[in-house]
Parts: C-alpha cells; structure tokens; sequence
C-alpha cells in the first residue's frame, strides 16, 4: 500500500514538473514576444475627424504605408466577427463610420503574414469599439434608433456642422425635427459623398443616388466618414427647438439657424454674399 503511495506520488511530482515546465516555457515565449514587439520600430498615422474611408485610404498611400485599393479593399471584406458585440448588422461588412479618429501606432515593417491595413482596422475598431458604452446604447433606443443609425446620422452631423463643436447639438436637433415631420434631411454633405466634389450644384441635387437626402426622405443607407465622438454624442443628445433650417457662414464657420423658410432664406441673402 505504501508503495502505491509512493509510485502516485512521484507520478504527481512528474506532471507538476511537467506544467512548471511548460508554464516557464510559455512564460519566457511570451516575454520574449513582448520584448520584440516593443523593441520593433513604429510609425504613427493619424485620421482626422470627418474622413471617410477613402480619406483614409489616400491618406495612407500618400504616407507610403498601404495602398489606396488595399486599404479600401480590406475595409469592406474586413472579418469582424469578433466586433460582433458592438458593430450592428446593418454595416454589412462596411466600415464606413467606425473607424474611428485617432492617432494610432503601427509597425513599420508588419509580422510575416500580417496585412498593414488590417492591423490598422484592427486598431480603429477596437477603439470605436471601448468608446461606444451601454449607456450610449440605450440613449439610441430612447431616440428610436439604432447604433448603425446614430452613427449615419453623427456622421452627417459631422460634414455639416464644419467641426464647430458648439452647434453641433442644435444641428442634430434640426435633422430631428426634420426626420420626425417628414421632411427630406437635404444635406450637402451625403451629396458630396456620391459625387466627390464640394460645393454641389443644383443639377447633383437632382442625382438618383439613395444618399441623395433632397431626392429621398429620411436618412441615408450608411454613414458618409468617420464622426468624432463629439457629433455621435451630439446625435444621441441633440438640443430641441424649434428650426428646421441652418446655414454655416464661410468667414466664421458658424451655423445660422431659422425657423422657416422665409427666415432661411433672409439668412441666406445677409450671409452667404
């Protein structure tokens, strides 16, 4: 009986030795990881807010870091089922929207096997991804929306609001008010996305585009860039009042805003000489 004590013992022994030594290997691989990574060299790219993807994807060609169709390419067929959580189904696989402004630090030189535009993705995701909380998921139920539609309408918000963090608020208000009765939500900005040029004209008011927003009601199929938290916060906490129209004067990058028609257009005449 003794013996047998003794044998299961040793057998204990030996398998505990066994997982010490795997746990000092798997310890000193990973050390040695940690070592490498911090000691390769990286470089910083930095994306603005208000850039949609193919801001980005210029951006990074000109910096010589990934190509314009690369970049692109990998955005749209980018695996995101581990974002799952919080990236809502209707994205589809488009990242537009969800890449989020930052500055971000990348390896100059990827590991074997790993693509630059997807270490890029990677890290743009997982910050949108620690800035969206819970609460701000149950603010987009209280104003009848969806993530995926508060992000379309931040990045609208974003486009016609100059960056001006002052009105952006009451900017979102408008797009309310405007949703709510009815109204198309005649934005610039979702025009420029379809034709790439700003100023618009009369004639690309009149495209046959579903992010034409004078041509449809209602909002956009997806967002147009990338919105800063600013405007997704303005989005889900927008100023009430009583405008349905607004302008921004170019000298000041200041938005006007009007209650009617009229008024707006009086607005127009003073500011916009």
């Amino acid at each position: 009986m003794i013996k047998k004590i003794l044998i299961l013992f040793i057998i204990l022994l030996i398998v505990l030795g066994c997982f010490g030594i795997y746990g000092a290997i798997k310890y000193r691989d990973q050390a040695r990881q940690e070592r490498l990574t911090a000691k390769a060299p990286q470089t910083s790219v930095t994306f603005l807010e208000g850039w949609s993807n193919r801001d980005i994807a210029n951006y990074l060609q000109k910096q010589g870091i990934a190509t314009y169709s690369d970049f692109l390419s990998n955005a749209k067929n980018y695996n995101t089922i581990e974002y799952d959580s919080i990236l809502p189904k209707e994205a589809n696989g488009n990242l537009e929207g969800f890449l989020f402004p930052d500055t971000y630090f990348i390896p100059k030189n990827p590991p074997a096997g790993q693509n630059i535009s997807d270490i890029i993705i990677e890290k743009a995701l997982d910050n949108f991804s620690q800035k969206i909380t819970p609460e701000m998921l149950q603010q987009a139920q209280a104003q009848g929306m969806n993530l995926y539609q508060i992000i379309t309408l931040a990045s609208i918000i974003e486009k016609e609001s100059g960056g001006n963090q002052d009105d952006r608020k009451t900017i979102a208000g408008i797009f309310y008010n405007r949703l709510k009765a009815g109204m198309p939500l005649q934005s610039d900005a979702t025009v420029s996305f379809v034709t790439g040029r700003s100023p618009i004209t009369s004639d690309d008011t009149k495209i046959d585009s579903p992010y034409n927003t004078y041509k449809y009601n209602g909002l956009p199929p997806g967002p147009i860039c990338n919105p800063s938290l600013n405007s997704i916060m303005a989005a889900l906490y927008p100023t009430p009042s009583d405008y349905f129209y607004f302008l921004t004067i170019p000298q000041t990058n200041r938005a006007v805003f009007a209650q009617t028609y009229d008024e707006h257009l009086k607005n127009k005449a003073q500011y916009l000489k």
